[in-house]
């Protein structure tokens, strides 16, 4: 087997945007949990019901997922998006480091780039 075969015995190796895109929603679960299951849950549904955004989306629709946040958590979205990163990096093994002015995507973004340059 080569290194760049891509496969571990048949068992096919996930690739580094896969790992990031589970731990990404992994976190973002974790973090709209931390008020409670309904809550998570009521925010999931509103935001497929108002913003047509549905949560295995949201990696792909980042910048969406922010706006909805921020309609539907006003300035408690920022704390939402600080747990929900610091967790991604956790994931990820990266050290979680909190900027004033940042964002989700700010934070995602960041994390890519960290983890591609290793």
């Amino acid at each position: 087997m080569t290194a760049n075969s891509g496969r571990l015995g048949s068992v096919p190796l996930m690739t580094e945007s896969g790992r990031l895109r589970a731990a990404l929603l992994q976190a973002v679960d974790d973090g709209l949990a931390v008020p409670g299951e309904i809550v998570r849950t009521a925010i999931y549904d509103r935001m497929e019901r108002s913003y047509q955004l549905r949560r295995e989306e949201t990696p792909e629709k980042l910048e969406a997922f922010h706006r909805a946040l921020e309609d539907l958590l006003g300035k408690s979205a920022k704390v939402m998006e600080k747990l929900i990163a610091k967790n991604l990096y956790t994931r990820l093994g990266l050290k979680f480091v909190a900027h004033e002015n940042w964002t989700l995507v700010d934070y995602v973004n960041h994390a890519k780039e960290r983890k591609r340059d290793g």
